[in-house]
């Protein structure tokens, strides 16, 4: 091998070497986002958590679900396993264990694998990450709901619902790594769905809690131009006026928010 064929080589080692070894194909804020997830979700045994949960609820309810476990794991048919899941669901969302049911309408949408059951599932755990006290608990929550919608959109991306309740997700439960992730994603919608009135009451609501009560005035009049039936749009603009001062449109507002 001659010297320059010997530079040609080491030349080609040196290229393939940093593009191997000194640049990662995932960005950094996906490389935290999967590091945060993994850490959250071993810091959280569902099944431990159910265990003692169980042991506090009310004879009937834990015989019920003891039924019901044992029904399940009998089950062959689809259909049944999903009766089975749907009932324990409901009782341990009855029982005030938001956490808990929300695994199991997870388990439903694997199993069925629908946008609906999906968009369920995120909306379960979104309820769940609101109610739990423990940081650990929200986070993993919030981390579920997240990858349910995601589940959702896959299956209908043309669902605005399903994008908005994404958003929110992150907008309750704000990600460390980009604590404004959730709002960047509803100004996004609004830009490229200008007219969806859940978006824009979703923006008026944002944006009376940071108190820009203009900016939050001037989303809910606009999705009263689109829908003039829109209830929620006047009991958001009661608190606009209330706050603002103007007794006479707060007034006005609240008389069509109690037509709800």
């Amino acid at each position: 091998m001659n010297r320059q064929q010997l530079l040609t080589v080491l030349s080609f080692l040196l290229i393939f070497a940093l593009l191997y070894f000194g640049c990662d194909t995932k960005s950094q804020e996906q490389q935290a986002l999967e590091k945060s997830r993994a850490q959250n979700i071993e810091l959280v045994n569902i099944t431990k958590a159910k265990q003692d949960a169980l042991k506090s609820l009310s004879g009937t309810a834990r015989a019920q679900i003891i039924q019901l476990e044992e029904q399940l794991s009998n089950a062959s048919i689809d259909e049944d396993k999903l009766e089975y899941l749907k009932s324990l669901a409901s009782i341990w969302y009855q029982e005030g264990e938001a956490l808990i049911s929300s695994d199991y309408a997870f388990k439903i949408a694997e199993l069925d694998n629908s946008e609906e059951a999906w968009s369920i599932a995120g909306t379960s755990y979104a309820i769940a990450a609101q109610r739990e006290q423990e940081e650990r608990f929200k986070k993993y929550a919030a981390q579920k709901s997240r990858a349910s919608l995601e589940n959702a959109i896959s299956i209908n991306p043309q669902n605005v619902d399903h994008k908005v309740n994404l958003a929110l997700s992150y907008v309750e439960a704000p990600s460390e790594e980009n604590p404004m992730k959730g709002i960047l994603m509803l100004l996004d919608l609004n830009k490229e769905y200008p007219d969806n009135t859940t978006v824009l009451l979703q923006l008026g609501r944002l944006a009376i809690q940071t108190n820009q009560l203009d900016k939050a005035k001037a989303r809910l009049i606009s999705a009263l131009e689109i829908n003039p039936d829109l209830v929620q749009a006047h009991c958001l603009l009661y608190e606009v006026y209330t706050a603002q001062g103007n007794v006479p449109m707060a007034e006005q507002e609240k008389t069509l928010c109690d037509k709800k």
